[in-house]
């Protein structure tokens, strides 16, 4: 049979010295957007949670993704021994491990129990994240193109989110910024009034869909007072891009103070 046809020494050669020349400055390169990704103070960022619920989903991400990087690592590196050992120079064909029962069983078994223990502590969070029982204040969001809707409304005891006004109650309706107590849990109630929206405001919680003509719920949490920001992460039409959000906390005598203004 014919050999393949192989690039002369000199052409090798020279590519691997392009190769080595290029190394330097793409290595350069890639650890400037490694750092530039980087920032102290990035007021949507999910690994600085601000809440009881945004910890519950920092306490589940964290190891999940220290399994992934570790994991990932063990991969290329096994890759790249492969390419760099098994590399043809001429050398036989490997022994193939094609059909050896313990291989193949022991990397079938140690992904399918890292997944069911990783499901299992996700299933537990997700259920955690979902409960509404124990909110101690209530506040409607209505999405709409392109700006969110809050209304407060008056419990049967007079009482605001818990707190009762210096003067007669009425149903407080604001926009652009969601105020609430601190060490609250706050229920909200969400819907829409055009297409659907995603309410997300990553340091205190993560998302929840607004859909039309259907009210899902939602719970919020603030440790400390703050103003945390987030935006309608649901592609919803041409300015969905402004189509932003803050909630504030504040502390119970300031939050008592901002509803006797508002009211």
């Amino acid at each position: 049979t014919e050999k393949e046809p192989t690039l002369p020494m000199s052409d090798r050669s020279s590519r691997v010295r392009t190769l080595r020349r290029l190394g330097a400055p793409l290595a350069a390169v890639g650890t400037m957007l490694v750092l530039s990704s980087c920032a102290k103070e990035a007021p949507q960022d999910t690994w600085q949670p601000e809440g009881e619920n945004a910890q519950m989903i920092q306490d589940l991400q964290w190891w999940v993704f220290l399994i992934a990087g570790i994991v990932g690592v063990l991969v290329f590196a096994a890759v790249l021994y492969c390419v760099i050992r098994f590399k043809d120079r001429g050398q036989p064909i490997p022994e193939q491990s094609h059909g050896n029962a313990v291989i193949e069983y022991t990397f079938i078994a140690i992904p399918a129990a890292l997944l069911a223990v990783i499901g299992g502590f996700t299933i537990n969070t997700l259920f955690e994240l979902d409960r509404t029982d124990d909110t101690q204040c209530e506040v409607i969001v209505t999405g709409q193109q392109w700006w969110w809707e809050y209304d407060y409304p008056v419990a049967a005891d007079g009482s605001i989110c818990g707190y009762m006004p210096n003067n007669a109650a009425a149903p407080i309706v604001t926009s652009g910024q969601m105020v609430i107590p601190t060490n609250t849990k706050v229920l909200i109630r969400g819907t829409s009034r055009d297409v659907i929206h995603s309410f997300w405001v990553p340091r205190l919680n993560g998302k929840r869909d607004m859909v039309p003509g259907r009210v899902h719920t939602w719970r919020f949490h603030a440790y400390h007072p703050g103003i945390y920001a987030g935006q309608c992460a649901e592609f919803c039409g041409l300015s969905h891009a402004n189509m932003r959000m803050e909630i504030v906390a504040l502390d119970p005598a300031d939050f008592q103070t901002w509803l006797d203004n508002q009211l």
